[in-house]
């Protein structure tokens, strides 16, 4: 194995441990690592991430159906918006500069750490919305993974449990399950548009590979880990992300 492959290996299990302990999409990591340690600019970077939360995605989604915590009825309310719009803003970035992509990556960070640090606690909605809510939580976790390469779990489950789409047992795999299609619908774009060939899938494969092995490692992490250090580790990956991101802009 070439320093290359074991670098995407390595990445490949700090996204499994840092989805497991930290309930951190794997795409904002590997979309700014992949463009620092192989020659893929961002837009094949972003296709490449999108390749692999489809196969974490599926992989979690079956372990969470045998469980029978995924609400599929809501899945599929959700999936109508998030696979338009993935593929809609997928096909769009294949169009757009690429520092406008890392720039909206980097204001999607910035939104995340915000609501990482700055909410203390989601309460659950007390009614279920509608098919209305349950599309526009699609669209808008859609429009977001085509842009950045995330498959958008940052964004469903919340808003599910917000709008009482799903309880805080079901959200998780039910945000799995549609990251499956939400992903999967961007990828295939991007592989149209001809950003994904063989090597990124190559390359989405070990990654795929290396998450779905660290995250048996990450579970029993997650176990003994408190919130204070939770948060403060968090942190930091978050700001070295940032500063990656920022570097590339300049």
């Amino acid at each position: 194995m070439d320093f290359s492959l074991l670098a995407v290996l390595i990445v490949g299990l700090a996204v499994g441990l840092i989805s497991t302990i930290f309930g951190l999409g794997g795409g904002v990591l590997m979309v700014p690592t992949l463009t620092m340690i192989t020659p893929f600019s961002h837009v094949e970077a972003i296709g490449t991430s999108l390749t692999t939360v489809v196969l974490v995605t599926a992989w979690n989604t079956w372990r969470y159906h045998r469980r029978g915590l995924v609400i599929w009825k809501t899945v599929f309310g959700i999936i109508t918006g998030s696979v338009i719009c993935s593929a809609l803003a997928a096909y769009i970035a294949t169009f757009l500069p690429e520092k406008f992509l890392i720039a909206f990556m980097l204001l999607f960070l910035l939104f995340l750490a915000w609501k990482t640090f700055g909410i203390k606690e989601i309460k659950p909605g007390s009614k279920k919305a509608g098919a209305l809510a349950a599309f526009g939580i699609g669209s808008l976790s859609g429009t977001v993974a085509g842009l950045v390469g995330i498959g958008g779990g940052g964004i469903t489950t919340p808003l599910m449990l917000i709008t009482g789409l799903a309880e805080n047992r079901s959200a998780a795999p039910t945000s799995n399950a549609v990251m499956i299609f939400t992903a999967g619908a961007g990828a295939l774009t991007y592989a149209s548009r001809g950003i994904i060939g063989p090597t990124q899938l190559q390359y989405s494969l070990l990654l795929a590979f290396g998450a779905i092995l660290s995250s048996f490692i990450g579970v029993r992490i997650n176990q003994h880990l408190g919130i204070r250090p939770r948060r403060r580790m968090l942190g930091i990956i978050l700001l070295l992300i940032t500063l990656r991101l920022a570097w590339q802009l300049i």
